[in-house]
């Protein structure tokens, strides 16, 4: 019988452990390993970072669901790995050090026969100066909690839109190597949806600043779709849709720094610009692939 570990609990990692409790026999151990107790389904992010969802909505316990599926869950975090065992076990094994409140820090080596390593992205704010809700000026989607401080300042940005006063919103790619081009072009169409709801869109400038050559490109060079005998390009039908809502698009853009109301960025020709803002909601560079990878 085998020990299977999955390395991650994120879309990936959390689909991968209950496949396996599903599919393996009884007498094989699955131990999942996360830092986070919670999972959070990404894709919804994008609702509740314009106030139509609840964190609460988006997330929910890991350890409930991994005990009634006979699954061993470590909160905690993996830090390295020893495919070739070490001096006590020619087993291969992983270091990892727990998350959780009454246990942080404290190591732990646990031995596999099989590794799923799903660790997913990481979210690189600090590659661009000033970016992120942290330590940064701009808002995020990426996570649950961030993406409630992101409505948060959606709704400060449209309650001074009431008031008279124009305001420039900003959706689009904080870094010229994020991959991650979807979220943004969702994102930014249910800020426009929001905008004409409160009545104040004729009020807002907002703009699409993306690394994407072109529109539609979304990191993969572009889609067809076919429909009824009919193919479009998904630059012609992202182009329409955004002269249809009146959204600005700034193609090629690398940002380089976010200053307090002031992104700074350079375009493919070489040209540095910089756009003045009163919100802006910048995706970080997530330059790790969270596809699964197993190992032995």
């Amino acid at each position: 019988m085998a020990d299977v570990v999955v390395l991650g609990a994120g879309v990936a990692g959390h689909t991968a452990a209950l496949h396996l409790s599903r599919l393996l026999p009884k007498g094989h151990t699955i131990t999942v390993v996360s830092p986070n107790s919670q999972w959070n389904w990404i894709p919804s992010n994008i609702w509740v970072g314009v106030g139509k969802m609840s964190a609460s909505d988006v997330v929910f316990p890991l350890a409930p669901v991994y005990a009634k599926k006979g699954v061993i869950f470590r909160q905690a975090r993996g830090v390295a790995i020893h495919p070739r065992g070490d001096a006590a076990s020619m087993r291969p094994a992983l270091d990892i050090v727990s998350t959780r409140p009454d246990s942080d820090g404290e190591p732990e080596r646990i031995r596999y026969d099989f590794l799923v390593n799903a660790t997913g992205p990481q979210l690189k704010f600090h590659m661009t100066e000033g970016l992120g809700p942290q330590d940064g000026h701009t808002v995020s989607v990426c996570t649950a909690n961030p993406a409630l401080e992101a409505a948060a300042a959606l709704r400060t940005a449209i309650d001074r839109l009431r008031a008279g006063e124009p305001q420039t919103l900003v959706v689009g790619m904080g870094h010229g190597t994020c991959t991650c081009e979807g979220a943004a072009f969702e994102y930014v169409f249910n800020v426009d949806h929001e905008l004409r709801q409160a009545g104040v869109r004729d009020r807002a400038r907002l703009i699409y600043l993306t690394n994407e050559s072109e529109l539609g490109d979304f990191g993969v060079g572009g889609m067809v779709f076919a429909e009824r005998g009919f193919e479009t390009t998904s630059e012609l039908w992202t182009g329409s849709l955004f002269r249809e809502r009146g959204v600005e698009a700034i193609l090629g853009a690398h940002v380089s720094k976010v200053e307090p109301g002031l992104i700074r960025y350079e375009t493919l020709d070489g040209q540095f610009h910089t756009l003045a803002f009163d919100f802006a909601m910048l995706l970080p560079p997530s330059p790790v692939s969270s596809s699964p990878r197993v190992a032995l």
